[in-house]
């Protein structure tokens, strides 16, 4: 199958195919990939495959396992889903062989994997803005995701897993004066309890500096879980923005986002132009955007280690009062 060929195909997938042959081209080559300088923008994830380029082999050798195996999974849910759309597809015959040749570069990308796992040594490559790749045996992989627009939580899962077995801390963090220490951040969020009050007006839900007013006629056994949630999302939002700038991420409140993220209970929190990513089940602010920009100033002054300052909102602005129901995960 050649690139032009790729590109004279008419059908829903021939975008995805394209960069599955690419990729095939890629996981055959032996030709080396030259890394380039990483700059200040680069996402944590860049900057995590630059510092592994020096890091320990059974480093280099972990974090391509992690990869190869998360990418290997998504190319096998690619032809999965390709197979479940066959029989409404005017194009049966082409899904199915994208999606048995998408099944076959996963079988290749697991044969890779087995290669690391069995000891062959592992070279990582970082190229600004918007590429990393290994070589193992020869073969080298680009570690992109089928699909651009899932390519931040791609990288997101793999950081995840990866840093929850090493220390990425030592391979992004940025640089700090002698004999100081980074504040302590909690590993997870703490679960809230907030407190209630009832009013002239209506109920009062309230933790430390922020208060959620509901109206008279809110429906106190949808409104007590819903402002928990609320406070629970907003909590592990800030604590997980603490964490990426402890590992040196910069959160542009200017075009920080939550997106829905296919077939995945999870939402992809976008923090900067970068690329950086969070994984998230945020339900209640992701189906309110202007919610989102409402906390930031009580947001920003948690990321930033400080107490913050009183904000009231009216449930009724979100429509949250007598017919609100909590949103599901997407």
């Amino acid at each position: 199958m050649t690139v032009a060929r790729c590109y004279a195909l008419r059908w829903k997938h021939s975008l995805l195919f394209c960069l599955f042959v690419l990729q095939c081209v890629a996981l055959q080559s032996a030709v080396p990939i030259a890394a380039s300088p990483i700059e200040a923008a680069a996402s944590r994830f860049q900057r995590t495959v630059l510092g592994l380029e020096s890091a320990p082999d059974e480093w280099r050798s972990e974090f391509a396992g992690v990869a190869l195996l998360h990418l290997a999974e998504i190319y096998l849910g690619e032809a999965d889903l390709a197979r479940s759309e066959r029989e409404e597809s005017l194009n049966a015959a082409k899904l199915d062989g994208w999606s048995r040749a998408v099944a076959d570069y996963a079988d290749q990308l697991i044969l890779v994997q087995q290669d690391v796992a069995t000891g062959f040594p592992v070279e990582v490559f970082a190229r600004f803005p918007d590429e990393a790749s290994l070589r193992v045996a020869g073969r080298t992989v680009i570690l992109n995701h089928p699909r651009a627009d899932q390519q931040a939580a791609y990288e997101q899962g793999v950081l995840l897993d990866f840093c929850g077995r090493r220390n990425c801390f030592s391979l992004t963090a940025p640089d700090v004066e002698p004999g100081t220490a980074p504040e302590p951040i909690p590993v997870s969020a703490p679960l809230v309890t907030p407190q209630w009050r009832f009013t002239e007006r209506g109920p009062v839900c309230s933790l430390n500096s922020f208060q959620l007013r509901f109206g008279q006629a809110a429906d106190l056994t949808r409104a007590r879980p819903l402002c928990t949630q609320l406070l629970q999302e907003m909590t592990i939002l800030a604590m997980e923005i603490r964490w990426q700038q402890r590992h040196g991420v910069a959160a542009n409140w200017d075009i920080i986002a939550i997106k829905a993220t296919p077939q995945r209970p999870q939402h992809m929190v976008i923090l900067n132009e970068g690329g950086d990513t969070l994984l998230l089940s945020l339900p209640l602010l992701h189906a309110q955007p202007a919610l989102l920009k409402d906390i930031y100033p009580w947001l920003q002054a948690i990321v930033g280690g400080k107490i913050p300052g009183a904000l009231a909102l009216d449930a009724s602005t979100y429509g949250w009062n007598s017919a609100y129901l909590v949103p599901d995960a997407n």
